[in-house]
């Protein structure tokens, strides 16, 4: 080597090292090294562990730090029971069945603040500028009275319309689940989905669904997964199939809505997530108990799993992107009607009427 290419080569490396050195423990050690051997040595020596300084820099900084382990942050009496649970307009909304009332709390003091009458047992969902409840005999779907789909003015705290449940021709469907999706409102029933124009507050479409395991709706189709084992793509303005892909699905599974371009297909201690527009399973992760509600927050899912009768309830979360477990927690109360992602926190509903609040 000769002087000028030495020379060059340690100014190249002392910059490089200092740079290295307020990052790595790994770097201050590289120039240690190079200080101890003087010369051509100490410029080879200096090559070779910068190398390796840089290849594990390289490393931690590509890889993400390990998730914290979830903890309990508290629990909080609400009401004697609840159901449902949905952030939004700087309030949590969820259901009092014994009263039959819609609740609003307050994120911060996790206290009741409105009640609004709801008629009946209620689910609530936040969007399409407003929060939702379809409420009445949701137990037996209509059958022993009626249920309505009432539009609560977050504003105001009071129900400015209640829509019948009806399909648009008048024929009773059954209805037992609302899902709101940015300025979609889909109701979802025992024979199909009903979607209502949250402008007009009417009902406008019909989509005949019979005998499904599931139904997930969005402005543009519905999904359902069939009773054998097929999954179904239905035109929302048509109603007509459009697509249909044969799911290797056990009998107990059911399917459920996911982040974009995916759907989650849920069973009695499993989920996996799969591609809406093939069906392809992106993984599958197995739980340790019955999966009963989950939610994506970020890159993690929350999911809450039952270990009834002689087990603790748990909070598990999984990598969304690959379904690997990174952590669990005990809960304090068993059940869940509900699960929200609530700032940084993950907030729990259970039958006993308390909110469970996780970080």
């Amino acid at each position: 080597m000769t002087e000028d290419f030495v020379t060059q080569l340690r100014v190249q490396l002392r910059e490089a090292a200092l740079r290295e050195e307020r990052r790595t423990p790994v770097a201050r050690r590289v120039v240690r090294a190079r200080r101890t051997f003087p010369g051509p040595m100490a410029a080879a020596l200096a090559v070779a562990l910068l190398a390796l300084a840089v290849a594990l820099g390289a490393v931690a900084l590509r890889g993400e730090p390990e998730p914290a382990v979830p903890k309990l942050v508290g629990l909080y009496p609400v009401a004697d029971g609840l159901s449902s649970l949905a952030p939004g307009f700087g309030a949590v909304w969820t259901a009092d069945p014994i009263r039959g009332d819609v609740l609003r709390i307050d994120p911060s003091s996790r206290r009741v603040v409105a009640r609004i009458a709801a008629g009946g047992e209620a689910r609530v969902a936040v969007g399409a500028g407003a929060v939702w409840a379809l409420a009445g005999d949701l137990l037996y779907a209509g059958d022993k009275g009626p249920v309505r789909l009432l539009r609560i003015d977050p504003a105001t705290n009071r129900v400015v319309a209640r829509i019948p449940m009806r399909s648009p021709s008048g024929d009773a469907f059954g209805p037992l689940d609302l899902q709101v999706d940015g300025g979609d409102v889909w109701v979802v029933g025992a024979a199909g989905a009903l979607r209502v124009d949250p402008r007009r507050n009417v009902r406008d479409r019909f989509v005949p669904l019979p005998q499904s395991r599931g139904v997930v709706t969005d402005r543009d189709s519905v999904w359902a997964l069939t009773g054998g084992g097929r999954l179904r793509e239905f035109d929302a303005l048509t109603g007509r199939a459009v697509g249909d892909v044969p799911l290797r699905a056990p009998a107990d599974s059911h399917l459920f809505g996911g982040g974009r371009g995916t759907l989650t297909l849920i069973g009695a201690n499993r989920m996996a997530l799969l591609e809406r527009a093939t069906g392809r399973r992106l993984w599958r992760a197995t739980l340790p108990g019955d999966v009963r509600y989950w939610i994506a927050a970020g890159d993690a899912l929350w999911v809450h799993v039952a270990r009834e009768p002689d087990d603790r309830d748990l909070l598990v979360r999984l990598d969304a992107g690959t379904g690997r477990r990174q952590g669990q927690v005990a809960l304090t109360d068993a059940g869940a009607t509900g699960i929200a992602e609530v700032g940084r926190d993950v907030w729990v509903a259970t039958p006993g009427g308390k909110i469970i609040v996780a970080r």
